[in-house]
């Protein structure tokens, strides 16, 4: 199989970029027709990606995190290549959805060479533009912290705790009109959550029941909490059980929109625009390589 190797080398704090020069020749060696081509900016994935289409590359294998997943995804959607993952980024919460948690399994999984068609979701902002996702898109309070985290990257991995405590303290409550599959709700919150997958924020169990293959995405709304409450219910957002104790609503469709005044958004880990968006889900639009 011909693959093309994405490497995002700044990738998990520079982890990736460790990993793959300790690696590097050893994985492209177990695959004959292969070949690594390193990131240089924010972008370039998804230009190698698209590029690799017209080379007639069979598959992309995106070795980074969830950001670096996201502008593959953003290259290849639409073109039958199959999609690879190297789980090297600080999150890198996808791969947990699917299985894929540690270099040596991900490697297994690309020989192996099986493949599900799984979806991916599509959010259209005011402007005209749109981008797609495969894991998770969130309004408000998680995009807040990831664009803290994104500005403070020399603080490693303690950047996303830190980040939830400012984001915390800078807490915002808002009104949102929110229309799942046409059928509008107005509701006050403090977070959007709209997955395909199950993991996001470095392993925090947001959407329990979330499938990537169900043609479908989950829809929760936090309810809107204060500064104190939102601390001591962290605990049950990273292991999911703020459902079944009521802390949100929740819905399940195929469009959404988000109507709300200026809100933060975040796609795949990357802070990407603001509200008000619209959202899609895309039904088996990416072929990945799975366990």
């Amino acid at each position: 199989m011909k693959i093309l190797f994405i490497v995002n080398p700044v990738a998990g704090g520079g982890q990736a970029g460790k990993v793959w020069k300790e690696k590097g020749n050893e994985i492209i060696a177990s695959f004959p027709e292969s070949k690594a081509i390193f990131t240089e900016k924010p972008g370039d994935a998804k230009e190698i990606s698209r590029e690799a289409v017209k080379e007639g590359y069979e598959a992309v294998v995106s070795c980074g995190g969830d950001g670096t997943l996201n502008e593959v995804v953003n290259g290849i959607i639409g073109s039958g290549l199959s999609l690879g993952l190297l789980p090297l980024g600080t999150g890198s919460d996808f791969g947990k959805t699917v299985g894929i948690r540690d270099l040596g399994s991900a490697i297994k999984t690309i020989k192996d060479n099986r493949t599900m068609r799984i979806d991916a979701g599509m959010v259209e902002f005011a402007n005209g533009g749109k981008r797609y996702f495969i894991n998770s898109v969130e309004a408000g309070f998680g995009a807040d912290v990831m664009n803290y985290v994104d500005s403070h990257r020399r603080l490693g991995s303690s950047s996303f705790i830190i980040g939830v405590l400012a984001s915390i303290v800078r807490l915002r409550r808002f009104d949102a009109e929110i229309s799942v599959d046409y059928r509008p709700e107005k509701k006050r919150t403090i977070e959007i959550i709209v997955a395909n997958g199950r993991y996001f924020g470095g392993g925090m169990l947001a959407s329990p029941e979330s499938r990537p293959d169900d043609n479908i995405l989950d829809i929760h709304i936090l309810k809107p909490i204060g500064r104190l409450q939102t601390i001591f219910q962290l605990r049950e957002l990273i292991n999911g059980t703020y459902i079944e104790k009521g802390h949100s609503y929740e819905f399940k469709g195929k469009n959404i929109e988000i109507n709300a005044e200026n809100i933060l958004i975040e796609m795949d880990g990357e802070v990407v625009g603001k509200t008000p968006v619209k959202i899609s889900v895309i039904p088996g639009a990416i072929n990945l390589i799975i366990p």
